[in-house]
Parts: structure tokens; sequence; C-alpha cells
């Protein structure tokens, strides 16, 4: 059965995120009614964009819960790598709101400039009401700034970001505000079309970020490096090739294929693996998930080894080549390494088949002349065990 309960790191986040973004919300919905109402009684255009950009953050702020919610769920049969896309879909919808919002405030300003008639001096009232809104935004973009990095939510930053873009138009609100009650009544429009420039610039940036993520954009290079630097430095590893990386939400997910010694075990290998992937989650935050694929050599090129045969048409091939040889038959294991277009041998037998060393090389010599003549095979050894 598929589950919906969150992670236990997913939870922590989703909580951070919920009370930040309420209480953001909380603020947003207090400042969208001064600037409407202040827009409105006090003649201010400038202002009355400002609430729309206050209305278009409470909405925004609602998005955010969802996508903090849904982002946090574990992995189930459906979502094998999570929810964290849930976020970034979240962002890519805010972008675009933020854009529309724009382009809505643009077209009323301009409608202002070019009509003499509709251009009223601001009531100075509206200065007031610029300046709380400046106050409280650029403190609400700290808090929120500030949980985001905490919980490596790209959403929140930059829900962080559109808080601080709304000071920063709160602040050319009360510049146009101040010109018009100087006489000079154009720049409340102005500062509006302002407002709606920076609006559009975060809004372009949050899209543009969330599709390349959308598209599985690899990591900063910066991050890649860091990856790469980490996994050269775990013990057993020779080289890696094929490190692709992509953005989920605020996690990050990592491939790669990791040269080793060909001669070591299996197990031995699997624990490489797996020190790196503990590595990798330990030392860099937003890694989430490693998939580490051993190699024995750098099997970049697909020709390279895809036509010798597995084991068992191979050590069947072995085992009737030496058949009638003496103590063939006694033959324990048969370990085969493969490494590009070759394979070594090895033949294991009980060490009771021999009475000395001389013996030992002689039987060795016998079994090894013939399997060598097998196509693709690169060297052969036997080895008398207890």
């Amino acid at each position: 059965m598929p589950t919906t309960t969150a992670s236990p790191e997913g939870s922590r986040r989703y909580q951070a995120g919920r009370r930040v973004t309420l209480f953001a919300a909380g603020i947003n919905l207090f400042l969208a009614i001064i600037k409407f109402t202040g827009g409105i009684f006090g003649h201010s255009q400038a202002l009355i964009a400002d609430a729309i950009d206050s209305s278009a953050d409470l909405f925004s702020d609602m998005a955010v819960l969802y996508g903090a919610r849904e982002g946090s769920r574990a992995p189930d049969s459906k979502h094998p790598y999570g929810h964290g896309r849930v976020e970034t879909l979240v962002s890519v919808f805010l972008g675009a709101v933020l854009l529309a919002t724009a382009a809505g405030i643009t077209l009323s300003a301009a409608q202002r400039l070019l009509s003499s008639d509709l251009l009223m001096p601001p009531e100075p009232a509206t200065l007031l009401v610029a300046v709380i809104a400046i106050g409280l935004k650029e403190w609400i973009y700290r808090y929120t700034l500030r949980v985001g990095r905490e919980t490596r939510s790209r959403m929140l930053e930059a829900n962080a970001w559109h808080q601080r873009t709304d000071s920063i138009s709160s602040l050319v609100v009360l510049l146009g505000v101040g010109g018009s009650l100087l006489g000079m009544p154009y720049l409340d429009p102005v500062a509006a079309i302002g407002v709606s420039v920076l609006i559009a610039r975060v809004g372009w940036q949050l899209l543009w970020q969330s599709v390349s993520e959308l598209a599985d954009v690899a990591l900063s290079r910066d991050r890649v490096a860091a990856i790469r630097a980490a996994i050269r430095d775990v013990e057993g590893v020779h080289d890696l090739h094929l490190l692709r990386t992509r953005q989920a939400g605020p996690d990050a997910l990592v491939d790669v294929h990791v040269q080793v010694n060909p001669h070591i075990s299996v197990s031995e290998g699997h624990r490489i693996a797996e020190h790196i992937r503990e590595r990798l989650i330990a030392d860099l935050d937003e890694v989430s998930d490693v998939l580490v694929h051993i190699d024995t050599e750098d099997d970049q090129s697909f020709e390279r080894g895809r036509t010798l045969p597995l084991r068992a048409d191979l050590e069947q091939k072995i085992r009737s080549t030496i058949a009638g040889l003496p103590s063939a038959e006694q033959v324990k294991r048969v370990q085969l390494h493969y490494d590009a277009d070759r394979i070594g041998v090895e033949l294991h037998l009980p060490l009771a088949v021999t009475t000395d060393t001389r013996s030992a090389q002689a039987l060795a010599e016998q079994l090894c002349a013939p399997i060598r003549l097998l196509p693709n095979i690169a060297e052969v050894a036997v080895h008398f065990v207890t």
C-alpha cells in the first residue's frame, strides 16, 4: 500500500514552512487591506498596484502551503523518488502568477499616463501606508529566507525574495507618491510601472529556475565539483565517470559510475558503494539519494565487452575443454574476471590433489593450456585451496 505520511525530515521541513508561511499570509492580508484602502481613498495608483501585489502574495502563500505539505510526503509506489517536484510545480505556478500580475499593473498604469483626466494627486496619508509596508515586508523577508535556508526549500527561499521585492516595490511607491505630492502627478503611475517591472523580474527568475529543474538540469558546477571530490576521496575508488545530478524540490539526486579494483569481491565493491552514498548524504545537505554503479573499468564505450559470454555458457565451455584431464572433475569453483573485452579465469582445486610444489605446477599448466586457447580469455590461474 502506498504511504502518504511524511518522512521525519519532510515533516520537520513542512512544519517550519507552514509556520512561517501562515505568519507571512497574515501580514500580507493586513497589508493588502490597508494598501487598497489607502490607495482608493488616497488616490494612489501605485499604492493600489502594491495592494494587488500583496493580494497575489496572499494567494501565493496558500500555494506555498500546499506545495510544502505535498512535497514533504514520503516516497511511495507511484513516487519512488519522493514528492519534491510538487514544490517545483508550485514554483512554476507562482512565477506565472507574478508575470500575469505585472502585466495587469503595467496596463492599468499606462492607461493613466495616456489620459491626463485620470491623473489625480495622492493624499499624504498614503506615505504612512508605504512606510508601514516597507518595514513589515523587510522583516518577513528575513524570517522566511532564514527558514528556507535552514530547511533547504527553494520554494520558501523564492517566496522570501518575493517578500523582499514587495519591500522594494513599496519603496518605489513611497518615491512615486512623494513626487506626486510635490507637483509631479505622473510619478505615481510611473512608480506603479516600476513596481510591475520588479514583480516581472522575480516572476521570470522563479519560472526559469523551476522549469530548468523540471528539465533535470544538473546542479551548479561548484556542487558537482564537491560531489566529485568527495567520491574520489573514498578508499577503494580508482576513478569515476558518468556522474549525473538533478534537483527534485529541496533535494538533489546523484547517479555515478565508480571504478574499483577488478579483483575485489562483490561484497567489498558493494561496501564501497554504500560508503560513497553515506558520505555524500552526510556531507552535502541537499543530497538525499545516491545511486552508485560499481565498474572494473571505464565502460562509457557501449561496445566494450558487450559480446562476452556470461558465466553459464563460459563455465560449461571451460569444463568441457578440460574434461578428461587430471583432477579436472575436482575443480570446486571457476572465478571469472571481466576486463574490457577480455576475461581472466581462476580455477580453484582442493590442496589434497597435489603432493608437492612441482606436481602442483605441472597440474596447473595442464589445465591452463587448453583454456588459454578459448576466445576472449586473457589469462588463466589455478589456486589450490584447503
